[in-house]
């Protein structure tokens, strides 16, 4: 598989370097790839004005139940506010709701029809245009039930129109249309504005990162300057890749290979600082590489393994990463030894990385993932379970 290969090479990275590329050349190549890698994720691709759009799916079976619904809402509303019906209360009920479901059905095929033409229109020209839609209908329907073919007792005509009585309808449809609209356009801008917050607020945890993570890398590269200039260089760039990705927002998810890649990449940093004392096992078989992932989903759990189980410890320790397909759903472990309960009780966490990647889960997989941690015979774990996604599904635009 190419995670293995890829592990595998980076792996021995600090021994099989390509010496014929400048420090400046390198940089420069991966500034290329990284653009090529947004560029075939390119989320905005395809999708236009239609997530700009407040107007529902009017093709979708649940706009037209709620559409039915809604019909028989306001049928049953008109019907309690008209005194003196002339057939009864039920009788006036069923009557006006299968005259307002046929309106709202009716405008809804039209709809249905026409949304790609609505979805290339502002939020204005799109609200004006569904508005005459279902006034038209309305006129329609009002026709064929009042002077047209479905009333038995009227010959269709056009000759002795009752004017009050058309425009007592259209008042009322205009009226219920345009605070129907009104919500939607509301309800929608409020939406957006939930999701640009969790969004700002979820960026804002993304792109934190231990400082002493960043001071350790300076220092082992520094140290790493004179004897072993190339091995600086190659770190140097590893951990401009780090940042690259830290500071990446435009991609909701990422294969599951780039996010081991990026895995290797702080590991192989880790790895000349702590020399013997980091050994890390990959169990990756039953994880397919084309899955879908949250960026940094995995590297920070590594990092808090080695900050609190690998480096406080003496001896070192073991870092295993396992991952499993089961039915529909994606199983990323993470698990590392425990270092001795004093050094342990020194080096408390607050839990952020947890709470961060829970938090970017639930906005990733909203009430589809779960986040579990646990400790087994001496060994803290964390379980990620979300569904399994694969590299056609649509990345949406994170930069509005």
């Amino acid at each position: 598989m190419q995670i293995h290969r890829k592990i595998d090479q980076l792996k021995v990275l600090s021994q099989r370097r390509k010496p014929q590329k400048t420090k400046s050349e390198s940089l420069s190549s991966r500034s290329r790839a990284d653009k090529g890698w947004s560029k075939s994720y390119d989320p905005g691709a395809g999708t236009g004005r239609a997530a700009d759009s407040f107007l529902p799916d009017f093709c979708s079976l649940q706009t037209a139940l709620t559409l039915v619904v809604s019909s028989e809402l306001l049928a049953f509303v008109l019907t309690l506010a008209d005194s003196s019906p002339d057939y009864g209360f039920w009788s006036e009920l069923g009557l006006r709701s299968l005259f307002i479901i046929w309106i709202m059905l009716s405008s809804g095929v039209i709809l249905c029809n026409i949304r790609p033409w609505l979805a290339r229109l502002d939020a204005v020209w799109s609200g004006i245009a569904t508005f005459s839609v279902i006034q038209t209908a309305t006129l329609l329907i009002t026709w064929l039930a009042h002077d047209g073919p479905l009333n038995p007792g009227h010959a269709a005509s056009f000759s002795h129109l009752d004017g009050i009585h058309y425009l007592k309808i259209l008042g009322v449809s205009g009226l219920v249309t345009a605070a129907w609209l009104r919500y939607l356009y509301i309800q929608s801008r409020w939406h957006q504005q939930i999701r640009a917050e969790g969004e700002a607020r979820l960026d804002a945890l993304q792109a934190r990162m231990r400082p002493h993570f960043l001071f350790n890398s300076l220092n082992t590269i520094a140290s790493l300057t004179r004897n072993n200039p190339k091995m600086a260089e190659e770190l140097l760039l590893d951990l401009a890749e780090l940042f690259r990705a830290i500071l990446r927002k435009e991609a909701k998810w990422v294969k599951l290979k780039d996010e081991i890649g990026l895995t290797c990449q702080y590991l192989n940093i880790e790895r000349q600082r702590l020399g013997e004392r980091l050994r890390v096992d990959w169990r990756l078989t039953d994880a397919p590489e084309d899955a879908l992932v949250p960026p940094l989903s995995i590297q920070p759990l590594v990092e808090n393994a080695i900050y609190h189980g690998i480096e406080p410890s003496q001896a070192g320790g073991k870092i295993v990463i396992d991952g499993q397909l089961t039915k529909r759903h994606l199983v990323l472990t993470v698990k590392n030894t425990l270092p001795e309960m004093d050094t342990r009780r020194s080096r408390r966490g607050t839990q952020l990385a947890l709470a961060n990647l829970r938090a970017r889960l639930e906005a990733c997989f909203p009430g589809e993932a779960r986040l579990f941690t646990s400790v087994v015979d001496n060994c803290y774990q964390v379980r990620m379970i979300f569904p399994y996604l694969r590299k056609h599904y649509e990345n949406p635009d994170r930069r509005r």
